[in-house]
């Protein structure tokens, strides 16, 4: 309660999961003693999205007003403002380390920000935003692996900051795509980064895991340890690259490849693979009904998920993350439903493998429970959450944001910038 005696107005947030076969939205609210409660949810068919790049902006609309309807008819609420997701190629992790030297003997918050700042100009270009700007340590005097570095004593100052950076291509025409609808968008995560908030516990984030969503029109991965999200990776292949594999392989319709894949699909070779027979529908009228052996639909599967797990596991130890990331594979995201993909996925990167579902939303229909749902149900627990991050609100598409906050006002305009923050 209030002072006034009025009780305090629950904090709602809406969300929008834009993937390629699928739209989402989300409408949550805060329960002062049990967390976050779902109140409403939509669904809309995705047409006009490929590999994360919007192809189709009125059919994508489409979709997006459906399921932000539905979702505010359950709610009872209207939607001016959601949070979106982001899965595009040009999705890549920085790492950068920055040291200042200071006058004052106790690091105080104008010595933050200011280093802060400075790490963010140098990012700041008009072809890539920052989505993502995450404090991973700080040192003080060369005193390395501080939490908190505020009140401490020292000459110098220095911090080691995680960027997601996007190109700012995709994330324009998604954002005329949403302003279509007449929505604003509140802040840009990127996907496999809200698929760990939603599916992984507190000691996997600590000590280490690597998290897989397998999305529709993309795969993409992120790394956490030390409660931290550290790296982040992207692939243009997903579940709709595996349906036209089996369309190819199989000589069928794509529609009917989705159908056999969902009703026959494995990443394993079974014993009777070879005596079940699956019935192929014909490409054309004049073509008949025939019918393939299930090893030959297990092992275009199996070859192209493998491929997928190989190109990551290699990128992972180039990076030198395969140790740093522990012993840990979550799988989320439509694909994971895939028969077989977990036993694939421990073959491959020779660790204990499980399927992340999401949890931590109270109200979560069954239909919205099971990997495919990761991404929407993460970034809705992120709206209530405090987190590390030192930028919040829509992405910069301009890539002068944060120039701005190291080289406004020229010379003089540096010099009083300087003498704000330290008198």
């Amino acid at each position: 309660m209030l002072s006034g005696g009025r009780q305090r107005k629950a904090e709602t947030h809406a969300v929008l999961d834009i993937g390629s076969s699928k739209v989402v939205c989300l409408i949550g609210q805060s329960d002062p003693n049990l967390g976050v409660r779902l109140i409403g949810s939509g669904f809309g068919v995705s047409a006009g999205l490929k590999s994360g790049a919007v192809v189709d902006m009125e059919a994508l609309a489409h979709g997006v007003r459906k399921a932000v309807q539905d979702a505010e008819k359950e709610a009872g609420l209207a939607v001016d403002k959601v949070a979106v997701n982001i899965a595009v190629r040009s999705m890549r992790s920085e790492h950068l380390n920055v040291q200042t030297e200071f006058a004052s003997g106790e690091v105080a918050d104008r010595d933050l920000r200011r280093l802060i700042n400075s790490s963010l100009s140098e990012f700041a270009q008009p072809e890539q935003t920052i989505l993502h700007a995450i404090p991973l340590s700080w040192s003080v005097d060369g005193e390395q692996k501080i939490n908190e570095p505020r009140g401490m004593f020292g000459r110098s100052l220095g911090v080691d900051m995680h960027f997601v950076l996007a190109g700012v291509g995709p994330l324009r025409n998604l954002a005329h795509c949403i302003e279509r609808c007449h929505l604003n968008i509140k802040s840009v995560s990127v996907s496999p980064y809200m698929s760990g908030i939603s599916v992984l516990t507190d000691d996997e984030k600590d000590l280490g895991v690597t998290l897989i969503d397998l999305g529709g029109g993309m795969t993409s991965a992120a790394v956490f340890r030390d409660n931290t999200l550290v790296h982040v990776e992207s692939l243009p292949v997903g579940g709709q690259t595996l349906t036209k594999d089996i369309a190819r392989g199989l000589v069928t319709p794509a529609e009917a490849a989705e159908r056999i894949k969902l009703l026959y699909g494995s990443a394993l070779h079974g014993a009777d693979d070879d005596s079940v027979q699956i019935p192929c529908p014909p490409m054309g009228a004049q073509d008949t009904l025939h019918h393939e052996p299930k090893s030959m639909l297990t092992g275009i599967i199996r070859s192209r998920v493998e491929e997928i797990f190989e190109i990551l596991r290699d990128r992972m130890q180039e990076r030198g993350l395969d140790a740093y990331s522990g012993r840990r594979i979550v799988l989320t995201g439509g694909g994971a439903h895939l028969t077989g993909v977990r036993e694939l996925a421990e073959f491959v990167f020779n660790k204990r493998v499980r399927i992340g579902r999401p949890h931590g939303v109270l109200g979560l229909k069954d239909s919205l429970s099971g990997p495919a749902f990761s991404v929407a149900t993460g970034l809705l627990k992120y709206q209530f959450i405090q987190d590390a991050e030192v930028i919040s609100g829509p992405p910069d598409l301009t890539g002068r944001r944060y120039m701005r906050k190291r080289y406004s006002g020229g010379s003089l305009g540096r010099s009083w910038q300087w003498l704000r923050e330290n008198f």
